[in-house]
């Protein structure tokens, strides 16, 4: 009887315990810090962290889209893998693969004087293009190539609506293969999507919040598999740069994620910190590392 009623408390005790979710194991380092590798659970130096990111073919680099500060970084980047005499390939969320044409009318400094408006800039970002200019500029000034990897609006469109009748046969094949059901993901984003801006008319929030997420996951994946496909053109001396909004790469969930998928391409995850006390902190797993960047109103 007393080893039963033993046993019984062994057991009330591990129940009580496995309703509380575990914590996260944390880094915290230094502000100091130019890079973290969380892979290595250290800060890096320039040479350091061109050392360690230079044996991937593919680095996934998140924005922060209204940081000057983080896209200097992202420059410096760029200018220093070339001075190592690989050319940069930048695939970026603001162009679709068919505009490719477009970006490299640009890089031959074919378009228009007023780059902004060429590029219909104000039409897809809502972000100022100054912002954005100076990593595309180091990219053509290397002698680099520009890539979009994102899907058109009118897809986005129909796959928020599912309107399955409506899409082309290649459409459809892409639609009926999405993964929605990678729960770490759909936890991860769960906070973002509780509250829908834009109900339709007669939706429930779960319908809304169901369709928000299936078009998170039709947007990850297709710049997932463009980069997959961008990846596998690469030459000896070429490393693409997938460079997405932070979010999209958050964890490994996201964009990074969809890519494992169709490529086996070593590839290594870079997200951006900002330098917001001492003492930061990175959870374990949520990148591979991450570069620190001086926020624009502590530089003035």
């Amino acid at each position: 009887m007393k080893q039963l009623l033993i046993f019984g408390t062994i057991l009330l005790l591990l129940a009580g315990c496995s309703t509380k979710d575990p914590a996260p194991i944390v880094h915290k380092f230094a502000s100091t810090c130019d890079y973290y590798s969380l892979q290595q659970a250290r800060c890096l130096d320039e040479d350091a962290f061109l050392q360690s990111i230079t044996p991937y073919k593919v680095v996934f680099v998140g924005d922060h889209h209204d940081s000057m500060a983080a896209h200097k970084d992202v420059v410096a980047l760029i200018d220093a893998l070339s001075v190592r005499g690989y050319c940069v390939a930048l695939a970026n969320e603001w162009f679709t693969p068919k505009e490719n044409i477009l970006l490299e009318q640009y890089a031959q400094g074919e378009l228009d004087k007023n780059t902004s408006k060429a590029l219909g800039w104000k039409k897809r970002v809502g972000y100022d293009f100054n912002l954005s200019e100076p990593i595309f500029d180091a990219v053509i000034k290397h002698k680099g190539h520009l890539y979009g990897i994102n899907m058109s609006k009118a897809f986005k469109t129909l796959i928020s609506n599912q309107e399955r009748d409506a899409m082309s046969t290649k459409q459809r094949i892409f639609y009926d293969h999405l993964d929605l059901n990678v729960t770490a993901h759909k936890q991860m984003l769960s906070p973002f999507f509780s509250h829908c801006h834009h109900h339709k008319k007669g939706e429930s929030t779960e319908a809304c919040q169901a369709r928000m997420y299936r078009v998170q996951v039709a947007w990850d994946t297709m710049m997932g598999e463009e980069s997959a496909k961008l990846a596998a053109q690469l030459k000896e001396d070429e490393k693409l740069i997938v460079f997405v909004g932070a979010m999209h790469l958050e964890s490994k969930l996201g964009v990074n994620l969809r890519f494992a998928r169709k490529s086996a391409i070593p590839s290594i995850t870079l997200l951006p910190l900002p330098r917001s006390s001492k003492v930061l902190e990175a959870d374990l797993g949520s990148s591979d590392m991450v570069y620190l960047y001086t926020e624009e109103t502590q530089e003035k």
